[in-house]
């Protein structure tokens, strides 16, 4: 797994920002039982990182293939993009606010599906991906975003988000350390 500060955000760090935010660093996870929750942008939508969806479609066809719930939240009118949508018996959470949690029926998909910690993708990462992740802390559910599956309008926003979040509440990884855990959770019988 990388440093904790060797993701996208690294550029934007000074030393005394380095300093400061050493505190934060922690041994970063997943928990025993996650559901990955797709975050679904309004429409249009045009991310400045290329390639999130492709990666979104990894770490969501991994999860399927590993027997983890999949739930999408969607915001009311949006198209779903063909690629990450939601395959049949997958929930779709209609959210009328940024978190996925708020006046949404998200928590209750993950109560029944057992599931104790969310992986988050999606976009944007400024809006509705930080948001959930908030929300997530705060329902005490073990949280870790995909950094190369999310994608945000301004590369800047993306980074900044990614950043607080990190340092605050959710363990911040690539697609592919995630899914190299899940596997090896699976392999172990931890998940």
């Amino acid at each position: 797994m990388r440093e904790f500060e060797d993701y996208c955000w690294r550029d934007l760090l000074t030393p005394d920002m380095e300093k400061i935010y050493a505190a934060y660093h922690r041994e970063r996870g997943l928990s025993s039982r996650p559901a990955v929750v797709v975050i679904h942008p309004h429409q249009p939508f045009g991310a400045v990182q290329s390639g999130w969806q492709d990666t979104v479609l990894r770490l969501v066809d991994t999860a399927r293939s590993l027997g983890l719930k999949v739930i999408h939240s969607v915001p009311p009118g949006a198209a779903l993009e063909t690629r990450i949508a939601a395959r049949a018996g997958e929930p779709l959470c209609l959210r009328t606010t940024e978190s996925a949690f708020f006046f949404a029926d998200l928590e209750a998909h993950l109560t029944r599906s057992r599931s104790n910690g969310v992986i988050l993708c999606g976009a944007p990462t400024s809006g509705a991906v930080r948001a959930t992740a908030v929300e997530s802390k705060s329902f005490g559910y073990k949280t870790a975003i995909a950094e190369d599956a999310t994608g945000d309008e301004a590369s800047l926003l993306h980074k900044v988000a990614l950043f607080d979040v990190a340092h605050k509440y959710a363990d911040v990884m690539t697609a592919d350390e995630i899914i190299d855990a899940l596997r090896i959770a699976h392999s172990t019988g931890v998940a």
